[in-house]
């Protein structure tokens, strides 16, 4: 069976504004500094221990990734409530894809919840067979690819992200790599990319001829 692997933040939805809610919730709860939008846009395809770092760098690890857990929680919860902000043409794309490929996410988060949270908020979660939080596993983003590739048997597969972080995880699974250039990253000087969602299945179609 043939695949298509989702990275989310910045390729599916961006949640920027809910994480910094959920940001500002727990940083006046512990009296500490505001967490800037620049920083929550910089952690957003990094794992937990890096995103951690970027959040808290004065605090001692283990607390800063407590905080990081509290801030997820809450974020999780506005997400399931009010969903994020969905790119265009997502919904019509997927029902044409879904004709040909299974589809999948595989995301750096250490929550699983926060990909149901976009799942169920987007009303998309028909749509997709399987998905990972790479983190929760304790596995590199690259790692968890290859999971899912192997659980769900993927005969040929790839890879759709939108970080220089995305494009490093597709070497290390060895399948090609499909640049969303609206994301967070614009220019990655890839082979394959998007402007707009509505233009990977023509893309698709390219990387399935090479």
């Amino acid at each position: 069976m043939n695949g298509i692997i989702f990275d989310l933040d910045g390729t599916l939805w961006e949640v920027i504004d809910s994480t910094k809610e959920s940001a500002d919730v727990i940083t006046k709860k512990h009296n500490l500094p505001e967490i800037t939008r620049k920083t929550i846009c910089s952690v957003f395809g990094l794992g937990k221990y890096d995103s951690a770092r970027k959040y808290f760098p004065n605090i001692e690890i283990n607390k800063a990734m407590e905080l990081l857990d509290e801030i997820a929680k809450v974020n999780i919860q506005n997400l399931r409530e009010k969903g994020g902000n969905i790119y265009p043409n997502i919904e019509k794309t997927l029902l044409v894809l879904k004709n040909n490929f299974n589809l999948y996410i595989v995301s750096n988060t250490a929550e699983t919840e926060y990909i149901e949270a976009f799942l169920e908020s987007s009303k998309l979660k028909r749509y997709f067979t399987d998905w990972i939080a790479a983190s929760s596993l304790n596995l590199t983003k690259g790692e968890a690819i290859q999971k899912i590739i192997k659980d769900n048997n993927i005969i040929n597969s790839v890879y759709v992200g939108d970080t220089s972080k995305d494009l490093e995880a597709t070497l290390e699974a060895n399948i090609p790599f499909i640049h969303a250039r609206y994301g967070f990253e614009k220019d990655l000087n890839c082979k394959y990319y998007i402007n707009d969602f509505s233009e990977l299945p023509a893309v698709i179609e390219k990387v399935t001829k090479r």
